[in-house]
């Protein structure tokens, strides 16, 4: 893999968890997932949206509008100040938020990982806002990264990352999950599904981004100049991708930087 050198930093400081890059009103929003910030990024300048007090996974529209995100181990409403919509119950001083993403039906997946990283402890969890229930949907992962829904949302992919595997989930049926893809030469990160179907995965410790067929056919792996990616947005024209400083004792110019670069110039 070559690097293009058409990739631009767009973050304003490097970040120790650049994560959930996500398209929200137009634009798109990333966080800097331990320090509970969100990001924007809108007409070529970069943006401090807002800062919390406990780790920030992501942040979204809800089908109703109402800007929802994970935060610390719950999920919050993003309308002012954080509230609290649904609790998993779990203790943030052992286990916080990763990622996650909203169904059609407004119904809010995301993954939980203990602090110290035991493999085996991190869930996934299911919101719906038709009950006010929490559900925990998935154990026995390690990390959990996603899920991210693929058209028609009957399914969604997941990856348990530090085991290097991305799964295919049905939503109705989460215990019967299957192979979709088995990553080697690091570990699969934040998951994207682009306008053409494509499913682009961040590879954490790969310097990489690859992108599968529907099928889980790997069509293309995009040399990005930063250790550890993290997660990736394909938007008008572009691909953006977040990444992270963390456990790095020699971090380069890019790491832990949101990069972009045209679509064209990479695939």
């Amino acid at each position: 893999m070559v690097i293009s050198m058409t990739w631009k930093t767009i973050s304003l400081t490097p970040h120790e968890l650049g994560e959930g890059l996500r398209l929200v009103d137009g634009a798109p929003h990333w966080v800097n997932l331990l320090a509970g910030e969100l990001y924007a990024h809108r007409e070529g300048s970069t943006a401090l949206v807002r800062k919390e007090a406990a780790p920030l996974g992501f942040a979204d529209r809800a089908p109703d509008g109402t800007l929802i995100g994970i935060l610390g181990t719950s999920l919050v409403s993003l309308a002012g100040d954080a509230r609290a919509i649904g609790d998993t119950g779990l203790d943030l001083a052992s286990n916080r938020v990763n990622d996650g993403d909203i169904a059609a039906d407004g119904s809010v997946w995301f993954g939980t990982m203990p602090w110290q990283g035991a493999a085996g402890e991190g869930f996934v969890w299911r919101y719906s806002p038709a009950t006010g229930e929490m559900t925990r949907e998935i154990d026995g992962l390690a990390i959990p990264n996603g899920p991210t829904f693929l058209p028609g949302g009957e399914s969604f992919l997941l990856a348990d990352s530090p085991r290097g595997v991305i799964y295919e989930v049905p939503a109705t049926a989460p215990d019967h999950r299957r192979v979709f893809a088995k990553v080697e030469g690091g570990s699969p990160d934040g998951i994207h599904v682009d306008g053409e179907g494509r499913i682009w995965n961040a590879v954490w410790g790969g310097s990489r981004v690859d992108v599968y067929e529907p099928t889980g056919a790997l069509l293309h792996s995009i040399a990005v100049p930063v250790s550890q990616p993290t997660s990736v947005l394909v938007h008008d024209g572009h691909v953006y991708v977040t990444s992270a400083t963390s456990d790095l004792t020699e971090p380069n110019e890019f790491d832990g930087h949101t990069l972009v670069a045209p679509l064209d110039d990479v695939i």
